[in-house]
């Protein structure tokens, strides 16, 4: 007998609104099937939880987990071939996306099962990779060896780097992937010179080039990390000057629309004045935004995508960039996997490589071992503000009296992580025993809510205000008798910009904040909080992505059982994207 989606909602397998959105277009599409109606509640549940679609085979093999890993039995479930059977004969079913005449879900050959929007986004997401990656370009061959050359000296062509940039300035679209410290951007700014020098030499205009990132810090390192390789490269200053110093975010960029939260003005009919497109941090970028930005690029346009596959997927539906590495396209990615941040005597190289390689016990040997990084067991949670304080004290004991940037520059030093935004072990219950212990050594005046030295984390797109979710600021004064401001990087790291903290969008205090929103930022040092029990968002993925975020220390809060659950499970996104880049 197939379960009831009341009775689903109740154990927590689904929400209200799966439940919602399931009953609604059976009723619409008059269809009376029990089991087309667990369906659509499943493929809905599925994206909620980053899944393109919803694999029914698997589902059968590992059965249902809840959001705190409690299985449930398998019988729940009808039956592989009833299921398949009921949804082929379901009018609100279509074997395939057809913008002609869409239906609510598609059930393909391999038993997954798709919302319709999501499985159109991914038959056009694929379609323009697969045009793009089978173009090849023709550059002048004598001048890119001689670019090649004068741009990595003291390289052979089995350098990493140097083929990446032959590969990304002979094809139309291509992936560079590489952990930090790697000379992802570096490398891109030689790219972008052979580019110039290409089209310069055959008389020509500059090149249009737009560089983007998903979120306005990713953004604000990107341009940041260009403009300070433009200076040190070996090439005229006409090729230098053709090469852009900031960017934007992606939203930014493709230009959003007062009527819509989720169209843009640049599209397929409407393209980017862009002759090349660099996006960085990719792994960021989810399916419908990935497809909106690959047919907005002119079919002449080159896109070239920057991240690290082994990183956390997007927070939506989609792991894009770990698809295009598994569909194995040929000539069009790269992956650079020497780190000139993380040397092979560096604790947190040694322990990032360990914890993405699924090695727990090597991963352990070096936080045993290796320097700058530990495991810091913590018997209850009330045991957390013991293990937060010297650190806390230590580093933040002159933020209220610091001037603005100097605050921003101090909270950088140590920012706290954690796999949950909510819970006994998450962000939000974190930040309050931060203040606390700020508080009670008198280095943060807490007499009210917008208290000197506040670090504040924006969770909205405001357009009007140029804020974007995800860019972190501090309450401050311009000077000393002048009234409190909230303070956020300028486009450049020399300049500030202010305004009322009355003004501000969305926001939330960030002394602790989600590994998810750390993507794209970098700290001195991060305190990874794990957890008391294991958890469905706890993979190996996000513990090497908290890792990678500091540049010199790491302590991991937690027991060592829950962490070897962590390294022992992969990020897993029910997806078709890789066979359909596949196919023929």
């Amino acid at each position: 007998m197939t379960i009831g989606l009341e009775e689903l909602v109740k154990i927590g397998l689904l929400s209200p609104l799966d439940r919602h959105f399931a009953l609604s277009i059976v009723r619409l599409g008059r269809e009376s099937n029990p089991m087309v109606e667990l369906a659509a509640a499943v493929a809905s549940r599925a994206v909620s939880r980053g899944h393109i679609c919803a694999d029914l085979n698997d589902l059968h093999t590992n059965g249902w987990l809840a959001d705190d890993d409690t299985p449930v039995s398998k019988m729940d479930l009808p039956s592989p071939k009833a299921w398949s059977a009921a949804l082929r004969k379901s009018p609100l079913v279509a074997a395939h996306p057809d913008p002609r005449h869409p239906r609510p879900l598609v059930f393909d050959e391999q038993g997954r099962l798709y919302l319709y929007r999501y499985a159109d986004y991914q038959r056009r997401l694929a379609s323009q990779i697969k045009d793009r990656a089978s173009i090849a370009e023709k550059p002048n061959q004598e001048l890119l060896q001689a670019g090649l050359a004068r741009l990595f000296p003291g390289t052979d062509a089995n350098d990493a780097q140097r083929r990446a940039a032959e590969l990304a300035v002979s094809r139309r679209f291509s992936v560079i992937s590489g952990g930090p410290g790697t000379g992802k951007t570096y490398t891109v700014a030689k790219i972008l010179a052979l580019l110039q020098e290409q089209a310069l030499a055959l008389g020509n205009a500059p090149l249009r080039i737009q560089l983007m990132a998903p979120t306005g810090k990713a953004a604000q390192r990107l341009g940041e990390s260009i403009a300070n390789s433009i200076d040190t490269l070996n090439v005229d200053a006409k090729t230098r000057d053709a090469i852009p110093r900031t960017a934007s975010t992606l939203h930014r960029g493709l230009g959003r629309r007062a009527d819509s939260a989720t169209r843009f003005r640049h599209n397929s009919e409407n393209p980017l004045p862009a002759d090349v497109v660099i996006v960085d941090e990719a792994s960021m970028v989810d399916l419908a935004m990935m497809t909106k930005l690959i047919e907005a690029i002119p079919s002449a346009g080159r896109l070239i995508l920057l991240g690290d596959k082994d990183q956390l997927a997007s927070v939506e539906a989609g792991a894009i960039l770990g698809d295009i590495y598994a569909a194995g396209l040929e000539n069009c990615t790269a992956e650079l996997t020497h780190s000139h941040r993380y040397d092979g005597t560096s604790g947190i190289g040694q322990l990032a490589r360990a914890v993405i390689a699924g090695d727990a016990d090597r991963a352990m040997h070096a936080l045993a071992t290796a320097n700058r990084v530990a495991l810091r067991e913590l018997e209850s949670i009330s045991d957390l503000g013991r293990v937060l304080t010297p650190v806390v004290n230590a580093t933040f004991m002159h933020l209220r009296r610091a001037a603005p940037a100097e605050k921003l520059s101090i909270l950088s030093e140590l920012r706290i992580l954690t796999a949950h935004r909510n819970g006994p072990f998450g962000a939000t219950h974190c930040n309050p025993i931060v203040e606390q212990i700020l508080g009670n050594a008198n280095h943060l005046q807490l007499d009210r809510d917008w208290y000197e030295g506040r670090p504040i984390i924006v969770t909205a797109n405001d357009y009007q205000l140029d804020l974007w979710n995800g860019d972190v600021g501090v309450i401050g004064r311009a000077e000393e008798n002048a009234s409190l401001a909230a303070f956020f990087q300028g486009r450049d790291r020399n300049t500030l910009r202010h305004l009322s903290p009355a003004r501000l969008p969305d926001h939330e205090t960030v002394f602790a904040m989600t590994v998810h929103k750390s993507q794209g930022s970098e700290f001195g040092r991060i305190l990874l909080l794990l957890p008391d029990r294991p958890s469905p968002v706890l993979t190996r993925e996000l513990i090497y992505t908290a890792i990678t975020r500091a540049r010199e220390h790491v302590d991991i809060c937690g027991s060592e059982s829950v962490l070897r659950h962590a390294i022992g499970r992969r990020v897993r996104r029910a997806s078709g994207l890789v066979d359909l880049l596949r196919s023929a």
